[in-house]
């Protein structure tokens, strides 16, 4: 389980499946148990819909791991500073995972909610939650002692939301926070000394 503070409050959650703990359905998520509903490949019907409350729910789904991803972010750069690297390493899974599993929220609802207004539709939000997760995935390669996987991960994570911001009709993804933090972090790891595990701050949230 991870632990946090969020204002004057002790959030407590799990680090496997939803947050929550809550198996919808027997699923480990909304996100599961609805795209098992519209899996053409299993001979689902593509027509089916989503209830309302349905929708709430993946909503709420989609701010609980925004939640933990931002926790485990900031709790895996502090057990990193420590030298705790197993939990680091934890945490960054987690973190990618999550940026990952909003990823996938975001893309059913644009397909499947009437309006896409949805807050879990936030087309705004890719560019950024996948520079997260590309940067999760760099801190846990520089935990593990392996600059070089880091150096490449994080290049290939450059070109991806490049070529994110350049779909959403960006004119300059040069000039892009998520990509100029991007390129910080490759600065990073490419002059980095010697010593173990430095540490690379993760691409700054943008809400």
């Amino acid at each position: 389980m991870l632990q946090y503070q969020e204002s004057l409050s002790v959030v407590q959650v799990m680090l496997v499946g939803r947050p929550d703990g809550v198996r919808p359905g027997g699923r480990d998520s909304t996100l599961q148990l609805l795209a098992a509903r519209f899996d053409e490949s299993a001979g689902q019907p593509a027509n089916g819909s989503v209830s309302p409350q349905e929708w709430m729910e993946l909503d709420r789904e989609f701010t609980q791991f925004q939640q933990r991803r931002k926790a485990a972010l900031v709790g895996a750069s502090e057990s990193q500073a420590r030298g705790d690297l197993d939990t680091a390493s934890t945490l960054y899974r987690t973190a990618s995972e999550d940026a990952q599993h909003s990823l996938a929220i975001i893309a059913f609802a644009r397909r499947r909610h009437p309006s896409q207004q949805l807050s879990a539709a936030q087309t705004a939000l890719i560019p950024t939650l996948t520079a997260q997760k590309w940067v999760a995935h760099v801190n846990r390669r520089m935990v593990a002692g392996n600059r070089q996987d880091a150096l490449d991960c994080i290049r290939r994570g450059v070109v991806e939301v490049t070529t994110l911001l350049q779909q959403l009709g960006e004119a300059d993804p040069s000039s892009n926070a998520c990509v100029r933090d991007m390129k910080i972090v490759e600065r990073t790891i490419e002059q980095a000394s010697e010593s173990p595990s430095p540490i690379i701050n993760p691409v700054p949230v943008q809400n």
